[in-house]
C-alpha cells in the first residue's frame, strides 16, 4: 500500500508546533500545580511551627516564673542557713560554761573543794582552766588527777606544787595545790 500525502508539509509543521505548545502548557500547568502544592505544604508547616513557637513561649514563661521562684527559695534558704549557722555558733558559745561545769563537777572527788577557778576561751570554744583547790587527803588529789587524765574532754593536765598545812587539834593536814588543763567537748 502506498500512502499519498496531499497536505503540504507546513500544515504538519504547524500541527506539530501546536502539539508542542499544548504539551508545554500542560507541563507548565503540572509544574505550577506542583509548586503550588509545595508552597501550600510549606505554608501549612510554617503556620504549625508558629503555633508550636507560641505554645513554647507560653511554656517558657511558666518555666521562667518557676525558675525565678526556685531562685528566690534558694536565696531564702541560703539566708536561713547563714542565720542558723550564726545561731548555732552563738548557742555553742553560750552553752560552753554550763556544759563545762556539768562535766567538771562529775570529775571532782568529794574530798576536794575549789578555792578559785579561772578560765580563758579560745576560738574553737575550748577552755584553758586554772584551778586553785584544797583537799583533805592526797588520795583525793590523785583521784581527781586520774579522772581528768582519763576524761576525753580534758587534755594537757598539769599538776602544780602541793603544799601541806597542819591544822592541829588532831585534824588531818590540809593539802593546797594548783591544777591546769584544757577542756573541750567533742559533741559541740
Amino acid at each position: 500500500m502506498i500512502k499519498i500525502n496531499l497536505l503540504p508539509p507546513e500544515i504538519y509543521a504547524a500541527k506539530a508546533q501546536q502539539q508542542i505548545k499544548v504539551l508545554g502548557i500542560a507541563m507548565g500547568a503540572v509544574v505550577a500545580v506542583l509548586l503550588l502544592g509545595y508552597y501550600a505544604t510549606q505554608f501549612k508547616r510554617s503556620r504549625d511551627l508558629d503555633k508550636d513557637l507560641a505554645a513554647a513561649r507560653i511554656e517558657l514563661q511558666k518555666y521562667e516564673a518557676l525558675d525565678a521562684e526556685v531562685k528566690s527559695f534558694q536565696q531564702q534558704e541560703s539566708q536561713l542557713n547563714s542565720r542558723l549557722s550564726v545561731i548555732g555558733q552563738l548557742l555553742k558559745g553560750t552553752l560552753t560554761y554550763p556544759k563545762f561545769f556539768e562535766d567538771f563537777i562529775s570529775l571532782l572527788p568529794a574530798d576536794v573543794w575549789i578555792n578559785s577557778l579561772a578560765t580563758t576561751t579560745d576560738p574553737s570554744y575550748g577552755l584553758a582552766v586554772t584551778v586553785n583547790a584544797q583537799s583533805l587527803t592526797s588520795f583525793a588529789i590523785a583521784d581527781w588527777l586520774t579522772n581528768l587524765q582519763q576524761s576525753p574532754m580534758c587534755s594537757n593536765v598539769k599538776m602544780g606544787a602541793i603544799t601541806v598545812a597542819e591544822q592541829g587539834d588532831g585534824r588531818s593536814p590540809l593539802y593546797s595545790f594548783t591544777m591546769n588543763f584544757t577542756f573541750r567537748r567533742t559533741d559541740g
